[in-house]
């Protein structure tokens, strides 16, 4: 492709401010991939720039679409020339002449991939945070002084315990019964000696009885 001749600065910075407010206004509607094409040196080109971004349903196309033109036309007072694809919503485009504003439904996008037909065109993405900057200036702060810690006290050592006394031992009853123990023997004794001297007597009575009879 050859380059085409720079366009006024006033048109310029017009295309710009308008491309800023239309990245703005998608990305207020949770737009995905919200970016621009500068199409500004392409010889052949049918705008200035380009401005895209895509959506998962086509009910979010539209309302970007809508929110888009709602705050241009509040920003810059500036409206569509024409309208096209709100019958479907699948490739909705705004064209202001200079700028063509173009949102997607995601599958559409990924078919058409106008970033590749365009890809002599300058980029800038809108949606990519550039890196949280990095203060010089500020001094360092000095590391903080680790405070001294005191000394553990010793928990006082526990004293012994005093040793307990033997208990008492309390006398067996085995020993209060054995006089009367030792007595009763002796008198099972004499009783059994008794019997011994009777048995002979007895048996002589009884052998008497048997011949009487």
């Amino acid at each position: 492709m050859t380059k085409k001749k720079p366009t006024s600065r006033s048109t310029a910075a017009t295309a710009e401010r308008l491309c800023a407010t239309a990245a703005e206004a998608m990305l207020d509607k949770k737009a995905q991939h919200v970016m621009s094409l500068d199409l500004s040196q392409i010889d052949g080109a049918i705008a200035t720039c380009f401005v895209l971004c895509n959506a998962d349903s086509t009910t979010q196309v539209e309302a970007i679409a809508d929110n888009v033109e709602e705050q241009v036309r509040k920003t810059l007072g500036e409206k569509p020339l024409r309208r096209e694809g709100f019958e479907n919503a699948i490739w909705i485009i705004l064209d202001y002449v200079d700028v063509m504003v173009h949102i997607f439904q995601t599958e559409a996008r990924s078919f058409y991939r106008l970033e590749s037909l365009w890809a002599d065109a300058e980029l800038r993405r809108y949606d990519e945070k550039p890196p949280a900057e990095v203060k010089e200036d500020a001094p360092a702060k000095a590391p903080a002084k680790a405070k001294a810690k005191a000394p553990a006290k010793k928990a006082p050592a526990k004293k012994a315990a005093a040793p307990k006394a033997p208990a008492a031992k309390k006398p067996a009853a085995a020993k209060a019964t054995k006089p009367a123990a030792k007595k009763a023997t002796a008198a099972a004794k004499k009783a059994t000696a008794a019997a011994k001297k009777t048995t002979p007597a007895t048996k002589k009575a009884a052998a008497a009885k048997i011949k009487k009879s």
